[in-house]
Parts: C-alpha cells; sequence; structure tokens
C-alpha cells in the first residue's frame, strides 16, 4: 500500500501553477462535477456539509440518529484496479471499511465525501489530473437485499516530468555543479510520469547512492514540483549540496568480544584508509562482522572525520556490537539401507581461542561408525576468508570391505566459501598423520594389519553455480590431489591420489535439471598393499543411488567388495519444487551410474546403473532429502530397494 498518497504528502512542496488552470464547465444534470485543480477547494456534496481533508470523523464513533433508517450496502469498484490502485483504496476507503455495517444516509453520504477526496488523491500519486468520479447509489433489488455504492473513475490525463533541474544551495561545500553526478544517480528521468510514490523513493534511496558514489554526507534539500496543467508536464527541481567526497578512516568497535580489537576488525575490512569511501564498502564489513558468529547484532556508522590537504573529508568507522551466545549444541540424524541408524552431536565454543578460535568436540554413534574427535578452527586467521582448522581423534568402522580402527591428527589451511560471500575459487592444503589398524574382509583370511599414514592433501575448487546449498543454474569444477607415505611391517611405499569432479545445473522453467561427473586414480601402488579405507569404493547415497555403501565394484569369491584403484561415477537429476500445504517442497527423478576397477585408469565398461525418485523439503537451513532407489543390473547379493534419509541435495 502506497504510504503517501500525493506529492505533498511526499514531502513535495507544489507552488503556483505555472498555467492557470480554466473554469470547469457547468455539470450536466444529474452528473457529478469533475475533479477540481490541485489548489482549488473540493466541491460540497450536494445538501451535505463538506468536511475538510485529512480531519476524517471516525466512523466508530458515530451513532446513527435517533429514527433514522438503518441501511447496508456492498460497494462495487469500476477504474480503479486497471490503474494498480485498487487494493490500495479498498484498504484506506472508508466506504469499503463498512460495507455490510447498519448505517444511515448520513454516514453514507460523508464516507462518499471522504472517498471522493481519497481518489483524487491516489490519482494525483500516479500522475492522473483531472479525472472524474462518479459515486451512485442504488436501493435493494429483487437479486441484491444490499443497497449498491457504485464508484466509477475516469483518471484524466497523466502528466509528465518535462525537466529536470539540479543545483547546489547557498552555502554549498561541495561542487558546484551537481547535476552531472546526481543524473546519474537519481532514478527519475525526464518524460517520466509525476508519480509520487516513485519521486519519494527516488528522495529515500538518494542518500544511500550518494555514499556509495563517495559523498557520505549530503546535504539534500526537498524538492519542488511546478505542474503546469496547460502542457500537462511538470519540471522537477532540487537542491543538493554534495558535500566533500570521501575516503576511508580509522574503524574502531566497542565490543565484549574477547580477542576483537580494532585491528582484527581493520584486517576483516575489503577497503584500506585513504581508499575512496562507499556505501557497498562499508556495508561488507557489516556483515563480514555477522558472519563471525560471535555478535547477535552489528551497526557500523560513518563519522566524519579531518578533513584532508586535498578537500576530501576522512570517514572513520564506529562498530558497535551486541554480544551473542557463544555455545552451540547441535544434534543430526540419519538413516540408509545398508548403513542404518545415524546420529551425530557436537558441542562448540566459537571463541574459546580468541580472536574467532572456535573448540568442537563432535561424536557420531552408528551401526557402522564410531567418532570421538576434537577440532580447533581460526577463522580469518591472518587474512579475511582464511580458515586454520586443527583436528584429532578416534574413529572405528565396521564395513562390508574392511573393519578399522584409526587414530589420527590432521591440520589444514583453506579459503572457504560461505552462505553470505560465495566466491568463485576457493582452495585448501593439509597434512595429515595417522595409525590404524584395518581388517580387510576381501582377502583371504581376514588378515588383520596396522599402517601408518602421511598424507599431503590438497584441492582447487572453481564454483559458478548460483547457490552454495541449492544450486539451480552454473557449475563448479573441483579437483583434489593427496601425495600419500604408508608404513606396513617394516615396509614403506608412496602413491598419488586423484580425483576430478564437475556438477552442472541448468533450469528448464520450474524444473531444474542437474548433472555430475566424477572420476579418481591411484597411482603408483597396487590395490592390495593400500591401506583398505584408502582404496576407491563406489554405492550409497552420496555417490551410486540404487545400491548400498561400497555396494559397487569388484567383488571377491564372497561377495565382499575389494576396492580399486579407479574410480568413475555419473548422476542426472530432474528437480521440480514447489509449495503444498504452505511448505516448500520438491519432487526429484534421477539415474546414477558408476564403476570401480582395480586398475589406475578409470574405465566405462562395467557401469553399474540405478535409478529412483526422491522427495525434499526445503528448509533455513538446507533441503532435507528422502530418496528411494533400486539398482538397475544389481549383482548377487544387492538389495531391491534401498532408502536414503539426510540433509542436502545428493549433489
Amino acid at each position: 500500500m502506497r504510504l503517501i498518497l500525493a506529492l505533498l504528502a511526499a514531502g513535495l512542496a507544489v507552488p503556483a501553477l505555472a498555467q492557470p488552470v480554466p473554469a470547469p464547465a457547468p455539470a450536466e444534470p444529474n452528473s457529478e462535477p469533475p475533479l477540481p485543480g490541485p489548489d482549488a477547494p473540493l466541491p460540497e456534496l450536494p445538501g451535505m456539509e463538506a468536511l475538510p481533508w485529512p480531519d476524517i470523523t471516525p466512523e466508530t464513533a458515530a451513532d446513527p440518529e435517533p429514527g433514522a433508517a438503518a441501511i447496508r450496502y456492498q460497494v462495487e469498484l469500476k477504474g480503479l484496479n486497471e490503474l494498480g490502485l485498487d487494493d490500495e483504496f479498498r484498504g484506506l476507503s472508508s466506504l469499503w471499511l463498512h460495507r455490510g455495517e447498519d448505517t444511515n444516509l448520513a454516514q453514507l453520504g460523508r464516507r462518499i465525501a471522504e472517498d471522493r477526496d481519497l481518489i483524487d488523491l491516489l490519482l494525483r500519486s500516479i500522475g492522473h489530473y483531472g479525472g472524474t468520479v462518479r459515486i451512485t447509489t442504488q436501493p435493494p433489488s429483487a437479486s441484491r437485499r444490499a443497497s449498491l455504492v457504485e464508484v466509477a473513475v475516469e483518471p484524466g490525463p497523466l502528466y509528465r516530468i518535462s525537466d529536470l533541474v539540479i543545483s547546489a544551495p547557498e552555502g554549498a561545500v561541495g561542487p558546484a555543479d551537481p547535476g552531472r553526478i546526481i543524473s546519474r544517480l537519481l532514478p527519475i528521468r525526464i518524460g517520466d510520469p509525476l508519480d509520487a510514490a516513485r519521486v519519494q523513493a527516488a528522495q529515500t534511496s538518494l542518500p544511500t547512492r550518494l555514499a556509495d558514489a563517495g559523498y557520505p554526507f549530503p546535504r539534500i534539500l526537498p524538492p519542488d514540483i511546478v505542474v503546469d496543467h496547460a502542457g500537462r508536464d511538470a519540471q522537477f527541481r532540487q537542491a543538493i549540496d554534495l558535500g566533500r567526497r570521501g575516503m576511508f578512516g580509522a574503524i574502531s568497535i566497542e565490543t565484549t568480544a574477547k580477542g576483537f580489537g580494532n585491528n582484527h576488525v581493520t584486517m576483516l575490512a575489503r577497503f584500506k584508509p585513504g581508499d575512496r569511501y562507499s556505501e557497498a564498502g562499508r556495508d561488507d564489513l557489516r556483515r563480514a562482522l555477522v558472519q563471525t558468529g560471535l555478535f547477535g547484532g552489528v551497526s557500523v556508522t560513518p563519522v566524519e572525520g579531518a578533513i584532508a590537504e586535498d578537500g576530501r573529508q576522512t570517514v572513520d568507522l564506529k562498530v558497535s556490537t551486541d554480544p551473542a551466545p557463544l555455545r552451540t549444541i547441535a544434534l543430526s540424524g540419519g538413516f540408509s539401507t545398508g548403513q542404518g541408524l545415524r546420529a551425530e552431536g557436537s558441542w562448540t565454543h566459537r571463541n574459546l581461542f580468541p580472536p574467532e578460535g572456535a573448540f568442537t568436540a563432535r561424536a557420531v554413534a552408528a551401526e557402522r561408525e564410531q567418532l570421538a574427535q576434537v577440532e580447533l578452527r581460526r577463522r580469518n586467521f591472518r587474512a579475511r576468508d582464511r580458515s586454520l582448522l586443527l583436528s584429532g581423534g578416534f574413529s572405528a568402522s565396521q564395513q562390508f570391505a574392511f573393519a578399522a580402527e584409526t587414530l589420527g591428527v590432521s591440520a589444514a589451511l583453506a579459503r572457504e566459501s560461505n552462505i553470505i560471500w560465495q566466491k568463485d575459487w576457493t582452495w585448501s592444503i593439509g597434512a595429515q598423520a595417522l595409525v590404524t589398524s584395518q581388517r580387510d574382509r576381501s582377502a583371504p583370511g581376514d588378515p588383520r594389519r596396522t599402517f601408518t599414514v602421511f598424507a599431503l592433501p590438497a584441492s582447487l575448487t572453481w564454483d559458478q553455480s548460483g547457490d552454495l546449498l541449492n544450486p539451480s543454474r552454473g557449475f563448479r569444477l573441483t579437483a583434489r590431489l593427496s601425495p600419500e607415505f604408508t608404513l606396513r611391517n617394516q615396509s614403506n611405499f608412496n602413491y598419488l591420489k586423484a580425483q576430478f569432479e564437475t556438477t552442472a545445473y541448468q533450469p528448464i522453467g520450474d524444473l531444474v535439471l542437474a548433472g555430475r561427473f566424477h572420476i579418481g586414480s591411484i597411482v603408483g601402488a597396487s590395490r592390495g598393499v593400500i591401506a583398505p579405507d584408502r582404496r576407491f569404493y563406489a554405492g550409497g547415497g552420496g555417490s551410486v543411488r540404487g545400491y548400498v555403501f561400497q555396494g559397487v565394484g569388484p567383488r571377491n569369491a564372497d561377495n565382499v567388495p575389494t576396492g580399486g584403484n579407479s574410480l568413475t561415477e555419473m548422476a542426472v537429476e530432474a528437480r521440480y519444487r514447489f509449495q503444498a500445504f504452505g511448505q516448500d517442497v520438491g519432487l526429484v527423478a534421477f539415474v546414477d551410474g558408476g564403476e570401480v576397477s582395480t586398475g589406475t585408469t578409470p574405465a566405462f565398461d562395467r557401469l553399474s546403473l540405478g535409478a529412483g525418485i526422491g522427495a525434499r523439503l526445503y528448509t533455513g537451513f538446507g533441503p532435507v532429502r528422502i530418496d528411494i532407489a533400486t539398482p538397475i543390473n544389481p549383482q548377487r547379493g544387492d538389495p531391491r530397494l534401498v532408502f536414503y534419509v539426510s540433509i542436502g541435495q545428493a549433489f
């Protein structure tokens, strides 16, 4: 609904008309008089006393006159919907508000007079002057119990802006001719309709636009509108003192967050002292502080500083924050055929090692996996959006191909994406050391061996997708390399584990087609000597659906997966998203394929295919995924149906 209904209500001064308005022609018998000009008094309704605008007498306080007959009426509107004013009139109209209530003729007459003025203001608010409003009443009939009040509107001619005059007021410290800058920033052009709401929006947005252009402290005077009824147009006059061009100065913060001083905030800023001031840079700093999770609210206020020798205005930034809870407990769960139930919990303190040093204790309890781990993540580590991650813990796994108990530590340095800033390029580089005792169930006798593994994993991602959690367009490319050194039974060997993955998303109307292709290779060591959990496997909810975890690939005589040195995975999904029962939901149809080979080169000659359907429930933290799939060319022992429940899209 328009909060500002007329140019006067928008704070615009409308001076005397540039041309005199001719006197209206005498009204025809039994017809309503035409609307007066903007400065002429409104005509009185025949037989009634005119009420001043906008002091409208509340109808709730008016009681029917003693002995007056109570009537009821309904309202019919004509001509407002085509102008886009129907909803606004219904929200403000006295006639519409009290329709269906018991009333009397005096009350009805006052409502008609009020709504006649209201329509006049609504028409002027979108640039129509000189229109006509006919409000007629009809008594009840055989087909209609209530009286009918018909409101018919002819909008009259549309007035447009004929000239824009931008000038500097007396005593301005900014440029003497601000029109060159303002004309690019003011969203009003010659030939635009004289729309009050548009003029109001332009005035509201202008300070932000000027600040983003480098003028943070402008002085904007109310505009003048000169309406010419003879020419059916108007002149827009605006006086603006741009002030001095701004440049970023010092940043100071008031906060209770430990370790979060001025130096750390300055490091988060994407600008340096002396750079041209911009509103975008100030807002970016605010969002960076919000993203830390340490603050419940953040405000960044520009403050006038010293004036430099070149005449520029220094703009210091004062940061104020409200504290946020620092501790979080998280619980999650899932289920898939083959892996069974899974429950995960964690406890996090987001600033245990200031600044931004988060400590997390995490545990997993599942039918085939158990884990206890601690993690230290230092966000914005010596540079914005760069994280240092240290972790260590114990894990146990009981899979079809192996059983393993592992004790390990790892470290990684990474440039990360997040929901606020999804980056084109991200990377990570790290080191890992672990000691693991594993039973190889694919080898004769299920031997148990102990491996000591040192790895240097690294990854690089190019992300051109439209969304981090639920992309609907674009693509992603990811490459991973991990040189690994292994000690086993007084011997050692080296190998290189390499992977490449791409995903793509293409919208087609309300449908999104998504595709995934993933290949991997281990070069330098044969499958049999590599620790079983370091080999490639395929199958499961994040791999090839329709098969259980590790259900794709070569198997021994006992039908146990052996793993391999190369991997191929591919998938195609059709995703349809819609509203049902007030919820944001979706349906998915998919076909997956994959293969694991003992050779080092990925092959495509023995693909295992699976197909299925799924449902999605879209939430603020990501989609909840439910998939049901079946293998198209199953091997011995594969189930007919496989069921998956998790959070997030499959890819």
